[in-house]
């Protein structure tokens, strides 16, 4: 069997960015794969139909088209309910999946005996340490976007830099990076909270750091105005409601939280999936910024460094031509798989059976 390519247009509200840009479709296409390509998948992204002709695909005028024809779908975002019925057992989906968030989205792969590669769960050891060298760029992208937007938020306030404090919640990508983007835009006063110690140490220098505990949330929590980054990922499960609605009432007025874990569910009780265009919940006088798809802020950027990212493991698989040898041949592409033939083969989605 040799895969075929398929790539769909983003139909997730306000997404903008396209799994697979021009050129690593050219390097596809050098490869001797067939690349499919919706009409107008790249255009939210600054990539035209012509764009993508002159590297060698084809262009599709529907998603049927593009689902009927190819083997292989790659998207950013996890389908969607109306993208159900267009995936079958012959389909290999790589996405960002995030199921511990949606049953419903588990459930539908299940049944349509596809198999999926999530890119949230992808991991790659560098070291001592291990990476998710998918999800990274685009948790680099969300934490630095995710700040810029509360600073604007709080300048409606006519609040200054001066007037707030910015609390960070979990050290990794998206919190290093927000913290990062804080300092830059001026912030003085930036608080990284974190369970891991070293990680903590290692950024003491530039950051007040704290371990996470109630106790130290506490103390963050009252007084000056708020910017709260909540950035804590765990592979394959929901997000901890961290901020517990006690500690919510300790937030100032005037404050906001972007919950960029809201893609596993969010750190709060009152989160739920919100969009670009409106993207805040209220709980009192806070806001809470709930929108799963960030990087789609800077659709160009976002879409090069993803699709340069997915394409590797591409490689794994038409190199193979085969799943299973796929699996069997990188460790790396193996902690990608979800899903196979109606089963779920990820230890991180086991503990959601129960609930089928």
């Amino acid at each position: 069997m040799k895969y075929k390519i398929g790539i769909p247009k983003e139909i997730k509200a306000n997404e903008r960015r396209v799994s697979m840009v021009p050129q690593e479709v050219r390097m596809m296409v050098e490869r001797n794969v067939p690349v499919y390509v919706e009409t107008n998948a790249g255009v939210g992204a600054g990539f035209t139909d012509d764009d993508y002709i002159k590297s060698g695909a084809f262009i599709c005028n529907t998603p049927e088209e593009v689902f009927n024809t190819a083997d292989v779908i790659v998207k950013v975002k996890e389908p969607l309910e109306s993208e159900y019925e267009l995936i079958r057992d012959k389909h290999i989906v790589f996405s960002f999946f995030h199921f511990a968030s949606c049953l419903p989205l588990l459930q539908a792969m299940i049944e349509s005996r596809t198999s999926c590669i999530a890119y949230e769960t992808i991991q790659q050891s560098v070291g001592d340490e291990m990476i998710f060298p998918v999800l990274a760029p685009m948790s680099v992208i969300a934490g630095e976007q995710a700040m810029i937007s509360a600073h604007k938020y709080m300048e409606k306030e006519d609040l200054t830099v001066d007037d707030i404090d910015v609390i960070v919640i979990g050290a990794g990508n998206v919190g290093r990076s927000a913290a990062e983007k804080a300092r830059e835009l001026g912030y003085k006063s930036i608080h990284l909270v974190d369970r891991n110690l070293e990680k903590l140490k290692s950024l003491s220098h530039h950051f007040q750091v704290y371990e996470m505990n109630d106790g130290n949330l506490r103390e963050l929590l009252h007084s000056k105005y708020k910017i709260i980054i909540g950035s804590i990922y765990n592979i394959g499960i929901r997000a901890q409601k961290i901020l517990s609605n006690e500690l919510l009432d300790l937030i100032p007025d005037k404050s906001i939280i972007m919950d960029v874990a809201i893609d596993q569910g969010g750190m709060t009780e009152y989160s739920r999936p919100t969009t670009i265009t409106d993207p805040l919940i209220m709980h009192k006088n806070v806001k809470i910024y709930c929108v799963p798809n960030i990087p789609s802020a800077v659709p160009h950027e976002a879409s090069c460094k993803i699709s340069a990212a997915i394409y590797p493991y591409l490689c794994t698989l038409i190199s193979t031509d085969d799943l299973d040898a796929a699996v069997s041949m990188s460790a790396e592409f193996a902690s990608g798989l979800n899903i196979r033939d109606g089963k779920i083969c990820h230890d991180s989605l086991l503990s959601m059976l129960s609930l089928l």
